[in-house]
């Protein structure tokens, strides 16, 4: 588990290190929770991204969940809650890609292009 102070360094160390859960705070020093959760969205789209919260409104759960956040939870939260979340989340991830990859094979097997690659196999 690794701590970023600000925004920059977040992203930095993103960068540097694949990380499979992100939890972010909505109100950070230097911009706002939300934009971080949207440039993570582009650069990692594997991520968990989890929303956290000590003043929660329905504005910043539509902007956390329209910015692609997979999570929020409001502070003070159980640990227990919040790492049932993470469990879940990331097995949801996990399960998605899986089924996204296992999508793309079937459709090399049916799709004529990928045939034409091997005629001996027909």
């Amino acid at each position: 588990m690794q701590t970023a102070e600000n925004v920059k360094k977040a992203i930095h160390m993103c960068e540097k290190t694949p990380f499979d859960v992100a939890l972010i705070d909505i109100e950070l020093p230097d911009i706002k929770g939300t934009e971080l959760l949207h440039i993570l969205s582009e650069k990692h789209p594997k991520m968990v991204r989890i929303i956290i919260t000590g003043h929660p409104s329905i504005e910043k759960a539509a902007k956390s969940v329209n910015e692609k956040a997979d999570g929020y939870i409001m502070k003070p939260f159980n640990v227990t809650e919040l790492l049932g979340m993470i469990k879940k989340l990331t097995e949801e991830k996990k399960n998605a890609y899986f089924k996204m990859f296992a999508e793309v094979e079937q459709a090399k097997q049916n799709t004529p292009v990928f045939r034409y690659q091997h005629p001996n196999n027909w």
